[in-house]
């Protein structure tokens, strides 16, 4: 009998969360899914005892062993012997309410949508939890004009079809999305393993170029959970290339979106801001000020952070975005150097 959903979770070295985001998984309203979980070639000792453990006791749960090669494989081998009408990936330190499956598997029998989306919140220790709601409203659209706009709202939120001023950063990610299968078979779709940055977003933009209908529901159904230790909060160093990377593969999937550039300009700005806070004026940051401030100007005179530049007064920029973008226009690349060294000093 073929499953509603298939869940896949890749997992790997996450025994203190992942517990609880199975748990959350398991206790579903929603029973009839197969769960396939990816181990990641974990080098924690308590995950192949976790699995075996969980796998015995549930007959729903599936696993794959695999040798370490990154998310995008470990996603890959789930969704290759996935067999239910629907996928929800989910990663292993986040975990689900307990209505999430069947709150989005009902909206998409309503409506026979290729894709459903959901709203998130934000969990981190010691801190309140906080709801995300990426739009105003519920809607379902077939309309390529509005699903254009989602895909230029994956490479940068400021384009939004319905703007919500809780919108987070998250829209790019995987986890927020209930894909129709048999969509990503008849597409060939999968994740770029050489991508270590946004890898969600290409996929999800090659997801929506395919999507006849697609649907939101403004409802909570997935606990994002931010750890200290995150890539959001360490000094990045590998950053400015991969940056590149995900720039240059979002480039080729342009060749025929050309309706997306003005998006991807802004996410080429974004992108330079995160470099910013993350590899130049960190903490953790090498060198003299002087020259990671030479290191940084000299991104402005490559492309495509060139054209972002002088592109600004036409992006749909939002947020910090827009003072930074406003700095950058004047040839204050200096004083944003300095707010963010100084920045990192007090922090």
């Amino acid at each position: 009998m073929i499953p509603k959903i298939s869940v896949i979770i890749p997992v790997y070295n996450s025994a203190r969360y992942f517990q609880e985001c199975l748990r959350s998984v398991l206790g579903q309203s929603l029973c009839d899914i197969e769960i396939i979980i990816v181990d990641d070639g974990s080098t924690d000792s308590e995950i192949p005892q976790i699995l075996d453990d969980f796998a015995k006791k549930d007959l729903r749960i599936r696993v794959i062993y695999k040798k370490n090669e990154g998310v995008s494989a470990a996603r890959n081998d789930g969704l290759s012997i996935a067999k239910g009408d629907y996928v929800l990936f989910v990663d292993s330190d986040d975990f689900l309410f307990p209505k999430a499956l069947e709150v989005s598997y009902s909206e998409a029998i309503r409506t026979n949508a290729d894709v459903v989306m959901t709203d998130h919140s934000i969990w981190k220790n010691s801190i309140p939890e906080k709801e995300q709601h990426f739009f105003s409203t519920d809607f379902v659209t077939e309309s390529r004009n509005t699903i254009v706009q989602l895909q230029q709202m994956v490479l940068y939120k400021g384009y939004s079809p319905f703007p919500d001023e809780s919108c987070s950063y998250m829209f790019s990610t995987v986890w927020s999305k209930l894909i129709r299968r048999q969509l990503l078979v008849d597409h060939d779709i999968r994740f770029n393993p050489q991508l270590h940055l946004y890898e969600d977003g290409l996929f999800v933009l090659q997801v929506l170029q395919v999507a006849k209908i697609v649907s939101f529901k403004r409802i909570l159904t997935y606990h994002y959970r931010v750890l200290e230790n995150s890539l959001c909060h360490i000094n990045e160093n590998h950053l400015i290339q991969d940056s590149k990377d995900l720039l240059t593969a979002v480039k080729i999937f342009l060749k025929d979106n050309p309706d997306l550039h003005m998006a991807y300009l802004a996410r080429a700005l974004f992108q330079t801001k995160k470099m910013a806070l993350r590899s130049f004026f960190c903490k953790e940051s090498e060198g003299s000020f002087v020259k990671r401030f030479r290191d940084f100007r000299t991104l402005f005179s490559q492309e495509p952070y060139r054209e972002a530049v002088g592109a600004i007064p036409r992006l749909k920029l939002s947020g910090n975005e827009k003072k930074y973008g406003k700095m950058l226009q004047m040839h204050l690349s200096l004083v944003v150097a300095l707010l963010y060294e100084i920045r990192a000093k007090l922090r």
